[in-house]
């Protein structure tokens, strides 16, 4: 049996979910996205994780509304869900978006988790 850390341990089931799975710094940069995440962006996950958007070339009609999302829902320290559907490039897919603030030791949130569904064919 191999010899798991938690942290392997919950990055391999985060790995195999279907939802598109990443963690925001506060300021935009990449901390985790799951394979299914990769995917959708079109990237390996190395090169997408510590990055931020902006150096990864991502649009900002998409990026900027988003992270304004993930700023709001970090300073209220609450948890936050909406609807988005994506760029055509992306196949107008409509997300079952959650952000959940992340806290740290000392109780400020230092990213926040998001996390979405795939819910176009519900919708449609």
């Amino acid at each position: 049996m191999r010899d798991y850390s938690p942290i392997d341990a919950a990055s391999e089931i985060l790995n195999d979910v279907p939802e598109i799975v990443l963690i925001f710094s506060i300021d935009g940069r990449y901390l985790f996205v799951n394979k299914r995440a990769a995917e959708f962006l079109g990237a390996d996950p190395f090169d997408v994780i510590g990055n931020h958007w902006r150096d990864l070339g991502y649009p900002e009609e998409i990026m900027e509304p988003l992270l304004s999302r993930v700023e709001a829902t970090a300073a209220r320290g609450q948890h936050d869900r909406y609807r988005l559907t994506t760029t055509p490039q992306r196949g107008s897919r409509v997300l079952d978006v959650s952000l959940t603030p992340l806290d740290g030791d000392s109780d400020a949130v230092y990213a926040v988790l998001f996390i979405a569904h795939d819910i176009t064919e519900f919708v449609r």
